[in-house]
């Protein structure tokens, strides 16, 4: 068993704490340790920090090594530029196979999700490698939707297949990228539909043949990489394309297996999904530094700006996050949007999004 942690993305949907040089990946928002950590911990409980290897781009190369020392500096696998998924993935995936053969498992690990039930993890990843390498099937593991989130993907359960030690398996009848909201509440309220967490595990040998025959000018690019600690010119010409766009949503659905699980998920992408992961209701506040607030809830208030208080009085449901380099202030249901203020900032030619 080999696991591919993916610590090169951005973050911008929480801006300002997350920036392009330290996106939230590198940050501690559920403990001690950063979002990188917890994954990191997460597999090493039952996994040599040998067999874990993280793909990331070429400024993040120091934090990953600051962060867990125990990563050989050999298994960061760097990222030319970023490409999306199916490029990051393809790559990690070949690059693995020059190390170990294409019989070789592999788990694929976001460095960015929450999951709090460690021992369900590790039970359903260690199943999902063992079907992968003998039933050759492409695995997810997937999770129960709790609420109608627009912004996950879907997927419904088709046929049963087997049960493993009374953990029941499924195939994939179809995957749904970002349904509407009235599409979603439908999937929450059927049994038969699961967020689609992104927690992949296949043989390489299978995965590698599924990009040839249904992603060629992704096959292509990787042919043509010689040297994979160097190969800038032959990445740049990967295809910007997400993994279930170039290649789940193609495979047939029967060779894709489901594995069903309680991982106390949730991927941290908004403030918004913070605040409901970190509150117990909705009229709970959510503060860190030095904050004071007076009739103030429903609110996030965090101060990174040692010196400086930060004050609030009368405030409902509202986000003021105040970094060194910047401050935003916006209500708690439209922080989705900061993605289109980074634009407006950046077309500005303004630096604060950096």
């Amino acid at each position: 068993m080999k696991f591919v942690i993916l610590a090169g993305g951005t973050g911008k949907r929480l801006w300002p704490l997350s920036t392009l040089k330290k996106p939230k990946q590198f940050h501690s928002f559920l403990s001690e340790r950063t979002l990188y950590q917890e994954a990191f911990d997460r597999i090493t409980a039952f996994a040599k920090p040998a067999d874990i290897f993280v793909a990331t781009n070429h400024e993040h190369v120091g934090t990953i090594l600051e962060q867990t020392p125990e990563i050989p500096e050999e298994n960061v696998i760097v990222e030319p530029s970023c490409r999306d998924t199916a490029a990051c993935m393809s790559f990690a995936t070949k690059y693995l196979e020059t190390l170990f053969g294409p019989e070789e498992t592999i788990s694929i690990i976001y460095a960015d999700q929450m999951i709090k039930y460690n021992d369900e993890f590790q039970e359903k990843t260690i199943l999902g490698h063992k079907l992968a390498a003998e039933e050759d099937k492409m695995v997810i593991i997937e999770v129960k939707a709790k609420n109608p989130n627009t912004n996950y993907g879907y997927v419904k359960l088709g046929d049963h297949t087997q049960t493993v030690d009374n953990i029941e398996i499924y195939e994939l009848d179809h995957f749904t990228e970002k349904p509407d909201l009235e599409t979603a509440r439908k999937f929450v309220q059927s049994y038969k539909y699961l967020w689609n967490t992104g927690l992949y595990i296949w043989k390489i040998g299978t995965f590698l043949g599924y990009i040839e025959k249904f992603a060629p000018e992704i096959h292509q690019v990787l042919n043509n990489i010689q040297d994979f600690k160097n190969c800038p010119s032959e990445y740049n010409t990967f295809p910007k394309i997400s993994l279930d766009y170039a290649l789940m949503e193609k495979i047939d659905p029967t060779n894709v297996w489901i594995i069903p699980a309680d991982l106390g998920w949730s991927d941290i992408g908004t403030w918004q999904t913070l605040f409901e992961e970190l509150t117990e209701n909705d009229e709970e506040n959510l503060t860190e530094g030095q904050v004071y607030h007076l009739d103030t809830t429903g609110s996030i208030m965090i101060n990174k700006q040692e010196g400086k208080k930060l004050t609030a009085i009368n405030m409902q449901d509202i986000v003021i996050i105040n970094t060194e380099g910047s401050i935003l202030v916006c209500p708690r249901r439209e922080c989705k949007n900061i993605k289109l203020l980074l634009d407006q900032i950046k077309d500005s030619n303004k630096s604060d999004s950096d």
